[in-house]
């Protein structure tokens, strides 16, 4: 992972103190540095101790660190689309599975290039859904763009971030961002603390 890619994702986690760690010293000194990883900076998850999904309660997971889980879902989306949307500007949708080992799987359906946005959309949520329903995933979750355009005819464009922990917790996330000089530049997110839809009980 690039230099810009951990600073963007540390800003997007709200590491900054790790930040000021990590510029602090001369650059001789930090060439000799092991890279630091941004999901290093995020909790792993772990499986619950004498047991498998089954035995999982809300109450044995805080919700802080059911977030950070899902943060650190997060970073690993990033670094799946970092490089198609520096050099194309977007990235098509792409759900995201986390497992109770940590493992990240990015969700991607068959022939989605030649789909609207919005049916791709719709079938990976459906897929999101079923996997959810499963009980075998810590998390799931979903990243795409959307755009309003403004007055003026220039797009307003936003990177949108739905995550869900098993555990009963989801929170969105929402990015201005813009690619300048083959960089991606986020502005400042807005986080949603919502209620999950994918780890529900279904109604017979």
């Amino acid at each position: 992972m690039n230099t810009g890619l951990i600073n963007r994702t540390l800003v997007l986690l709200g590491l900054l103190p790790f930040m000021a760690l990590m510029l602090a010293g001369s650059l001789h000194a930090e060439e000799k540095k092991p890279k630091v990883k941004a999901e290093d900076l995020v909790e792993i998850p772990e499986k619950p101790r004498g047991g498998g999904l089954e035995t999982l309660r809300r109450a044995k997971l805080t919700e802080e660190q059911a977030v950070n889980q899902l943060k650190y879902m997060m970073v690993k989306g990033w670094a799946r689309i970092d490089k198609e949307l520096v050099n194309s500007g977007t990235f098509k949708p792409m759900g995201m599975v986390l497992s109770p080992e940590g493992e990240f799987r990015p969700l991607y359906i068959a022939e989605q290039e030649k789909m609207d946005q919005a049916l791709a959309l719709g079938v990976i949520t459906k897929n999101l859904a079923a996997i959810a329903q499963t009980r075998s995933m810590w998390g799931v979750g979903i990243m795409y763009i959307n755009g309003k355009q403004r007055k003026d005819g220039t797009w307003d464009q936003r990177i949108m971030v739905m995550t869900e922990h098993i555990a009963g917790w989801a929170r969105h996330w929402t990015y201005p961002f813009k690619v300048v000089d083959g960089e991606v530049k986020l502005g400042a997110p807005i986080e949603s603390n919502v209620k999950p839809v994918y780890f529900v009980k279904k109604q017979r």
